[in-house]
């Protein structure tokens, strides 16, 4: 079978136990047992938290899906990515960090994933979250440069002061989730 995508290595997508509908470099769509399921790479989805600012990090976000769907051009979003081939999920957020955020973190950050969470029940990959409490020592910033797309060309990060957290207006179920997550790592919670 040939590898349907240039992102993940062939063996981690091995012979789809259902029909192929349809395939490309992205994603395939799978009849399985009366479903069309969509197979794509897992995903990072992450929040810094920068402790000595009592501030968090999260997106400007420029989403032609969104807008399609609202006709909003901007949404607030969390820091996300696919895992590209031969990455693995802490590589991945290293990389995203940095693209959209600016952020390098030290070589040896210690990070702790939160459980792993399907998308949704059409899709076979997961979203891999992080809640990331950053010291000074922790990071140095740098320009985000994006990942060369028009989208990231459109999109920001922004450091928002924790006492807002409940201010947020988020277009999606994963960043309304991390933002519980950070509210739950500060004691925020009511």
């Amino acid at each position: 079978m040939e590898k349907f995508s240039k992102l993940k290595p062939k063996n981690e997508f091995a012979e789809a136990k259902g029909k192929v509908i349809y395939s490309d470099d992205y994603f395939k769509i799978i009849e399985y047992e009366d479903w069309h399921i969509i197979q794509e790479r897992d995903a990072i989805v992450c929040i810094p938290y920068l402790i000595e600012s009592n501030q968090f990090v999260i997106r400007y976000e420029y989403i032609p899906p969104f807008k399609y769907a609202d006709g909003q051009e901007y949404h607030i979003t969390v820091i996300s990515g696919g895992i590209e081939q031969g990455e693995t999920a802490e590589r991945a957020l290293v990389r995203e960090l940095e693209e959209e955020a600016g952020i390098v973190l030290r070589e040896d950050y210690q990070f702790e994933e939160l459980k792993p969470l399907f998308i949704n029940k059409g899709h076979t990959n997961k979203y891999r979250p992080y809640i990331l409490p950053l010291n000074e020592k922790d990071y140095h910033e740098v320009i985000a440069k994006g990942d060369g797309s028009k989208a990231e060309a459109l999109s920001k990060s922004v450091k928002v002061d924790a006492k807002y957290i409940d201010s947020m207006n988020t277009s999606d179920l994963i960043t309304d989730y991390m933002l519980l997550k950070l509210k739950e790592y500060l004691n925020l919670n009511t």
